[in-house]
């Protein structure tokens, strides 16, 4: 249940920040506004530190669930979460690394559009950085996933019919698919 609780914090985090990259469909200024909006709150000095803990938390909790669940028999939907949810532990851990060890603190670089992108020659033109096209694409990909796992067990536990939260779930992860390529396609350049 803490796993699940202190979730709430992180998605609202993920949706802001998923939400920002689907608005560079507009381009690179209006997703620069909005993450500065974002890190008003976010880069604070109250709201950065509960960020970064809920992110540790969420990666020490999900990683002695997975270790406890991992040793049973596991269903589809169960081996989806632990899988998802164990890849989102190293991806978190290595983005946050990057972020903050590599740019911000090593490099003195801001960490915007252009860092994630790997401007100037872009995520497709340059081989150093066409590795972050999978790497960002699948963790969008599972972190919605993940939820929408974490959304079907809640479901189930509260007397929802199996059938109703499996559809829900997978609804979720079609969702994941279609944000997942619509943000890399921003990424890589696409405009509206």
């Amino acid at each position: 249940m803490t796993h699940g609780g202190t979730a709430l914090i992180f998605v609202i985090y993920v949706a802001f920040h998923l939400v920002n990259h689907v608005l560079a469909w507009e381009g690179q200024a209006e997703h620069a506004a909005v993450i500065e909006i974002g890190r008003k709150v976010y880069r604070s000095r109250i709201g950065e530190p509960i960020l970064v803990a809920a992110m540790l938390f969420q990666i020490a909790t999900g990683l002695m669930l997975s270790w406890r669940w991992s040793a049973k028999q596991l269903d589809f939907h169960k081996t989806f979460q632990v899988a998802s949810g164990f890849f989102l532990s190293i991806y978190i851990l290595g983005h946050m690394n990057s972020v903050f060890t590599l740019a911000r603190w090593s490099m003195g670089i801001p960490t915007g559009w252009d860092f994630a992108t790997g401007a100037p020659n872009g995520l497709i033109h340059d081989p150093w950085s066409a590795r972050l096209i999978p790497h960002y694409a699948r963790a969008t990909f599972l972190v919605v996933g993940h939820l929408f796992s974490g959304l079907r067990v809640v479901m189930l536990a509260h007397g929802t019919i199996e059938a109703s939260a499996d559809r829900v779930w997978v609804s979720g992860t079609v969702f994941a698919a279609v944000l997942s390529a619509s943000i890399m396609l921003a990424m890589c350049g696409m405009r509206a």
